[in-house]
């Protein structure tokens, strides 16, 4: 794995076949997703990407891959889903890091605009998650 997933950026770690790498869900990066597969809803991008269709993981591993160096990107979204490597059997693995996404890029809209609550915050300190400053 190229470096590790950081949630504080809403990064999510996922196994594809025998490839690691990282995922973050953006707003750019959905506009792109939602473009590319004709969705029309973030309901209709989240359903597509959790049940696993085959087009829009293909046009999301492009669209929310996290990279260190964009000159290898090409080459490592081709090995990703390259007919030897990804199948139905990565789906479980998928799922689990595009919630972790989708959830990263939430909290991380609210934290920004501050819609957490005192409770929130408290639970979130003793809990020791990272808050960033406003």
């Amino acid at each position: 794995m190229e470096t590790e997933a950081n949630p504080i950026r809403g990064e999510a770690p996922v196994k594809i076949g025998a490839i690691d790498f990282r995922i973050a869900v953006t707003f750019s990066g959905l506009a792109r997703l939602s473009q590319a597969i004709g969705a029309r809803t973030i309901d209709e991008v989240y359903a597509r990407l959790l049940g696993f269709e085959p087009k829009a993981v293909a046009c999301a591993v492009r669209a929310l891959i996290v990279v260190d160096d964009a000159d290898q990107l090409d080459t490592l979204v081709a090995k990703i889903l390259a007919d030897d490597n990804i199948s139905l059997a990565d789906q479980a693995n998928w799922r689990e890091a595009a919630e972790t996404a989708l959830a990263g890029h939430v909290a991380s809209g609210k934290i920004r605009r501050d819609e957490r609550t005192a409770n929130d915050i408290a639970a979130d300190a003793l809990l020791g998650k990272p808050v960033s400053p406003s």
